[in-house]
């Protein structure tokens, strides 16, 4: 008969275990887990993004009419919506005029929130220029070559693939914004970020500081070889989506018409009322916008057969 041994896998283990306590997470995070967790996202911790905020988003009838709710509970109480889009029909008539602005809505006040500039610098390369009305600002970059979006905010990399800007002349149904790692290429890279933040105004953008970036260069040259290989350097600290979009064709949720939600992480670090409930951050504000920007674009375009399957990874 083989001698019975007593296994480690008990009570007493806690006090006399024979295997090196150290070892003992090694099988429920790795060094790059761990690691990923403490990078700082917009100034924050990775790991205090555990929070989800879901945001309905209306399109009227009759005109393109974007209205972003902060919730559906605010949706069906019919209180006013926390987002609506102002578009700026005859914005190539005047040089620097914006193509569109955000307003936020805080009860009857309805307060300017971004100015949203569009810019051709290429072939196969355009960007958006966001200015909030506080001084930050972000550069959104749209690779039509290859179709995404990256930006930088407060030192974090975003990339956001779904809006397929002026490479397809149907709307895409999804759209999912990634966090990525420092040393992944980016099309933002060299840009002064410091600049960026204190332009005034759209004369006072500097975007010279991209013209050496590798993913920048082979977009213009229209090296799609190169464009694929930068691309698959991408570096994502979450294999899931921080922010994304899902169209749900103007179906009822509880009653209420709603054409989306847009769907965010927030952090618990940050966006607490003094009642202990959850109030909607600056960063979460700001982001939003981003994404509401991309969907005008998407919505403006015919629908499409490009309906979103699953919110996953890239």
């Amino acid at each position: 008969m083989i001698p019975r041994s007593r296994s480690e896998e008990s009570i007493l283990t806690l006090f006399s275990a024979t295997t090196p306590a150290e070892l003992d997470n090694a099988s429920i995070f790795s060094d790059e887990t761990v690691s990923a967790s403490l990078v700082p996202v917009f100034g924050v911790k990775l790991l205090s993004y555990t929070r989800i905020r879901e945001m309905p988003l209306v399109v009227g009838h009759i005109k393109l009419d974007l209205q972003l709710y902060s919730s559906l509970r605010s949706l069906k109480d019919d209180e006013p919506p926390m987002f609506t889009i102002q578009l700026n029909k005859f914005h190539f008539l005047k040089k620097n005029a914006p193509l569109l602005t955000t307003y936020f809505h805080d009860g009857s006040l309805k307060l300017e929130f971004c100015k949203v500039y569009f810019k051709i610098l290429l072939n196969n390369l355009t960007c958006y220029v966001l200015m909030f009305h506080n001084g930050e600002n972000i550069v959104l970059f749209n690779d039509a070559l290859k179709p995404h979006a990256d930006a930088i905010y407060k030192g974090t990399k975003l990339r956001v693939f779904g809006a397929s800007g002026a490479s397809s002349t149907f709307g895409n149904g999804l759209i999912k914004l990634f966090l990525l790692h420092d040393l992944t290429p980016t099309l933002a890279d060299g840009v002064d970020c410091d600049n960026i933040d204190t332009a005034a105004s759209i004369k006072d953008v500097d975007l010279t500081g991209i013209n050496d970036n590798p993913l920048y260069l082979a977009v213009t040259k229209q090296d799609r070889s190169g464009v694929l290989k930068l691309l698959s350097q991408a570096s994502p600290l979450v294999n899931i989506p921080y922010a994304s979009y899902v169209d749900n064709g103007d179906e009822r949720l509880e009653g209420v018409r709603v054409t989306g939600t847009v769907r965010l992480f927030e952090s618990v670090a940050e966006g607490v009322a003094d009642d202990g409930e959850a109030e909607i951050t600056r960063t979460s504000l700001i982001m939003a916008s981003m994404m509401m920007v991309l969907i005008e674009q998407e919505l403006r375009k015919m629908r499409g057969t490009n309906k979103p399957l699953i919110v996953g990874g890239t």
